[in-house]
């Protein structure tokens, strides 16, 4: 009889573990989805220079015009 009841007993804590590992994973994948649908991308901008399209951080102002702030090859379009 204490042999039954002892594997009742480690069924019930595998199942208790399981199911919280399972509850773990769910609210990670809640969070990564909140996650993907909150983060809004930054605004793209034309560099007044040479044109190229590039996100607002990576250009800076010159002459009150935004060009690429890191680019070497960012010269006047022909």
């Amino acid at each position: 009889m204490s042999r039954i009841l002892f594997f009742i007993l480690i069924a019930f804590a595998i199942y208790i573990a399981l199911k919280g590992m399972a509850r773990k994973e769910r609210v990670r994948e809640e969070e990564s989805k909140r996650r993907a649908a909150t983060t809004a991308g930054e605004d793209m901008v034309m560099c007044a220079r040479c044109g190229v399209n590039v996100p607002r951080g990576e250009t800076k102002l010159d002459a009150g015009r935004l060009v690429c702030a890191e680019n070497p090859r960012c010269r006047l379009a022909p």
